[in-house]
């Protein structure tokens, strides 16, 4: 047989309907107690608490660290990724705070791209501070000059490419390059491609974070994350997984492996949407920029082009000026087809209003001047949006 394509990959990973009572679907198994038939059985199971034996994924032990139903997203999801193993979280920020407590400890030092999700900053601000670990933020363009911010002590290095909010594309390679001669962890956030458009660990990374809740769920209903390894690193992540307690409900892992199989034709008609509304709104002229890496004029497109495949439908525009909420409140309040709102990755399209400066610590937000709007493109019809942003438009310049 032939290697699958990436369409049928999603469609077929982490599902064996022999195995599976003949379903189609793997059910839900939700349970908190596990029988043991034999001695042997328990013993076998708890072999993984008590040294350092390598447990082999997808052990039933207790309901806490997942059961079939959590197990068979975690193949479907490390098959995409093009990964040793997967552990699916009760969230995406738990899936990123699991992933740098399993590589860091008192004293270590803690590389983090600027323009990261602010959660994550204020993880690393607030609660790794507290542990005695340092962090030090970076510019996202800075390449191999990564070197020059490496120390004695530094032991992880965090990428989110791109932004969630700025959209900067990393040099994930360069960086990685650098990474793996000083001997230090390189973990990504990829939540915007989430495993379709971009494979970090084909690209050098050693650990793959990505929340779920965005688009492999897709339909606004669910909050889970996932973290994807190479085989060297299973041991300790499946540590830190197993101490920080932070699995995933077999209910929500249902759920999510529903939307997994649609996610590559919804991301796909999103990319499609997502470029036809960006090049529509550079020509606006109550837009002055556009931030987005598909586009042939973002800074990033070098790189977007190089290492993926496709774009999410998630970027930020900056308006031509700075407006009043009064002003900002007759465009968003009557929208039709674009809703308030955190988060993205789901159906429906939304809008919020963004203003990046505070989070900002080794590099300058150059629009705190202007009003600026994250858009993520759902899938309505993409007229429809534009005729919505139109009336929005007029509304503001009011």
């Amino acid at each position: 047989m032939h290697e699958m394509n990436e369409a049928t990959r999603i469609i077929h990973a982490g599902r064996d309907p022999k195995k599976q009572g003949w379903m189609v679907n793997p059910p839900i198994y939700q349970s908190s107690t596990i029988a043991f038939p034999t001695l042997k059985d328990l013993i076998y199971a708890e072999r993984g608490y008590s040294n350092n034996d390598l447990v082999e994924p997808y052990e039933l032990k207790y309901g806490r660290y997942g059961t079939q139903t959590n197990f068979a997203l975690e193949q479907a999801i490390a098959e995409i990724e093009n990964g040793y193993n997967t552990f699916v979280t009760s969230s995406g920020a738990a899936a990123v705070n699991t992933a740098l407590i399993a590589f860091l400890k008192q004293g270590d030092h803690l590389l983090l791209v600027d323009n990261v999700y602010s959660p994550t900053r204020a993880f690393a601000d607030k609660f790794l501070k507290k542990l005695g670990i340092e962090t030090t933020y970076y510019n996202p363009l800075i390449g191999e000059d990564i070197k020059k911010l490496i120390k004695k002590n530094t032991k992880v290095i965090f990428m989110e490419s791109p932004g969630s909010l700025s959209f900067e594309v990393q040099d994930v390679p360069a960086i990685c390059k650098v990474a793996k001669k000083h001997g230090v962890i390189t973990i990504m956030d990829n939540s915007w491609a989430s495993g379709i458009y971009y494979k970090p660990l084909d690209h050098g990374v050693d650990v793959s974070v990505t929340a779920l809740t965005k688009y492999i769920n897709g339909h606004s209903d669910v909050m889970m994350g996932a973290i994807t390894v190479q085989e060297k690193h299973f041991r300790a992540m499946y540590e830190a997984f197993r101490y920080m307690a932070v699995s995933a409900a077999p209910f929500s892992s249902y759920m999510v492996q529903r939307g997994l199989r649609t996610v590559k034709v919804r991301m796909d008609h999103a990319f499609k949407s997502a470029i036809q509304l960006a090049s529509w709104l550079e020509q606006r002229h109550e837009v002055s920029k556009v931030l987005y890496p598909a586009l042939e004029s973002d800074p990033g497109n070098k790189l977007w082009k190089r290492d993926f495949t496709g774009a999410a439908g998630l970027f930020t525009i900056i308006l031509d000026r700075k407006y009043s909420n009064e002003s900002l409140a007759r465009m968003l309040d009557k929208l039709h087809f674009y809703v308030m709102g955190y988060s993205w990755g789901g159906y429906e399209s939304l809008i919020l209003p963004i203003d990046a400066t505070s989070i900002r610590t080794a590099t300058k937000w150059f629009y705190s001047g202007k009003t600026c709007l994250r858009i993520n493109v759902g899938l309505e019809d993409v007229e429809d949006l534009k005729s919505d942003l139109e009336a929005g438009f007029r509304r503001l310049r009011k």
